[in-house]
């Protein structure tokens, strides 16, 4: 299994040195020296799960350092490491960065080391909550796509309808059988209104012509 991986960002060269002798057991270790060597790491590093930062530095402070790790690395969680004098920089650090909690200094190991294992908890939590919905959404889609053909089917089946080759009969989804303009009389809004088409005209006007000269030929003889 792969250890969590910490970035921990000090411009004390001590400091950064006691972090990676008291942590290096237990996770993968990340050092910066600034802030801008920082975000190179976080550029080109995955799966950072906590990033660990001393407020007071050259150049970038911690707090803008963890504002900008929203940017490069946002389900990073973030802690900051500050003095007792700074609670202006809690509050920026808070505001800014989105700090998970603030660790006063000098850290003890005992308590930064419930501090990370609470850290990379929430981490963990957060990262298999985004996968379970990932596969969610993914399932929800596979669904939907399933319901689309089979609504898509049922459409074309509902716009089969039987009917008898020879006497034009429908046949019902019960299995009887219907003359056609019964069938859709009940089953439609269809309403049907009567007429002759010419060929049928020309029918049946040959039949009565040829009845009345029967008739007549029958009267004269």
């Amino acid at each position: 299994m792969n250890r969590p991986h910490l970035l921990y960002i000090d411009d004390e060269e001590i400091n950064r040195s006691n972090f990676q002798q008291t942590f290096a057991d237990e996770y993968e270790i990340l050092l910066a020296a600034s802030g801008e060597e920082a975000l190179e790491i976080m550029a080109r590093e995955e799966g950072l799960s906590v990033i660990l930062s001393d407020q007071r530095m050259p150049g970038m402070s911690g707090a803008e350092v963890l504002a900008r790790s929203r940017e490069l690395v946002p389900n990073a969680e973030r802690i900051m490491i500050t003095g007792y004098s700074e609670p202006e920089d809690i509050m920026a650090a808070i505001n800014q960065g989105q700090v998970y909690r603030y660790i006063l200094k000098p850290w003890s190991s005992g308590e930064l080391r419930i501090a990370i294992i609470q850290a990379v908890e929430r981490y963990q939590l957060k990262q298999e909550n985004r996968n379970l919905l990932s596969a969610l959404a993914a399932k929800n889609a596979e669904l939907e796509e399933l319901v689309r053909e089979r609504t898509m089917e049922l459409k074309k089946l509902q716009s089969l309808l039987p009917i008898c080759s020879y006497c034009r009969k429908i046949r019902d989804d019960k299995n009887a059988w219907h003359e056609l303009e019964d069938y859709l009389y009940k089953n439609t809004d269809i309403v049907f209104t009567h007429g002759i088409c010419p060929s049928c005209y020309d029918k049946e006007m040959a039949e009565h012509v040829t009845l009345l000269r029967q008739r007549k030929s029958k009267e004269k003889g």
